[in-house]
């Protein structure tokens, strides 16, 4: 085969790899205040909203280790969900994100059915130059990464994440 042809399935085999052993678990929004954004949204009719503080076990931003937490509303559309995420404590690039652009479209998350699976997407991502921009290791909860995908104008999550407690609160 020539290198041009195994290149090119290798290139096919990783976007498999990618897209089809996960599920789009959710498209994410930054926003200051989850509470008071999924209130809203809730009057409109988009909701109820499940709410939750995440404080992963560790941390990193570009590399560095920096710890941070944030507040998360998921509400359920089909199979999949919107979520709200707010920056609760420390640096990340949500913060970063609201100083840059305000509140708004951040990221698409492709969940996983396992933590080796989310690391083989992982490593697949890494291997083809992409840059892990923050990552989270949420103990027995999960894991999660985010890629620079500047061909989607956003972000990529991966996930991996065994079942959430329950909410904190409901809205909506």
């Amino acid at each position: 085969m020539s290198d041009r042809r195994e290149s090119s399935a290798l290139n096919l085999e990783a976007r498999v790899k990618i897209t089809e052993s996960g599920t789009l678990h959710h498209t994410c929004f930054v926003v200051h205040d989850v509470e008071k954004t999924a209130a809203a949204l809730g009057e409109s009719g988009i909701g109820p909203w499940g709410v939750w503080t995440i404080e992963p076990a560790a941390t990193t931003v570009r590399g560095r280790e920096v710890p941070f937490s944030f507040r998360i509303a998921f509400a359920s559309v089909g199979d999949s969900n919107f979520e709200l995420l707010a920056p609760h404590e420390g640096e990340s690039i949500y913060v970063g994100h609201l100083e840059a652009n305000g509140e708004g479209f951040h990221h698409t998350c492709i969940a996983y059915s396992s933590r080796e699976a989310m690391r083989e997407a992982k490593a697949e991502l890494v291997c083809k130059g992409r840059e892990i921009v923050q990552s989270a290791d949420m103990g027995e909860l999960g894991e999660l990464c985010y890629f620079e995908m500047p061909e989607m104008g956003a972000l990529l999550e991966l996930l991996y994440v065994t079942e959430l407690p329950p909410p904190e609160k409901t809205i909506g």
